[in-house]
């Protein structure tokens, strides 16, 4: 996560869950999606990690904890 997303989440309110698995963690990531609905040239690279981290969340859960599913 770069410095300017850290300083932009602490503006907003919005802090990431220190467990990058958890549903928590999934929650925050589906509001990073809600809160950047249409894809600019200065919000692609993080909409491409959101997603990427989302398909790993729910990976890591297929295997490992099926709560996040539920």
């Amino acid at each position: 996560m770069s410095i300017f997303t850290k300083v932009r989440n602490s503006l907003f309110g919005a802090s990431q869950p220190r467990n990058p698995h958890s549903l928590e963690n999934l929650k925050y990531l589906y509001g990073v999606l809600q809160r950047n609905a249409t894809i600019s040239d200065a919000n692609r690279d993080l909409l491409t990690e959101t997603l990427r981290s989302i398909s790993e969340i729910l990976i890591w859960g297929d295997q490992h904890d099926s709560s996040v599913f539920e």
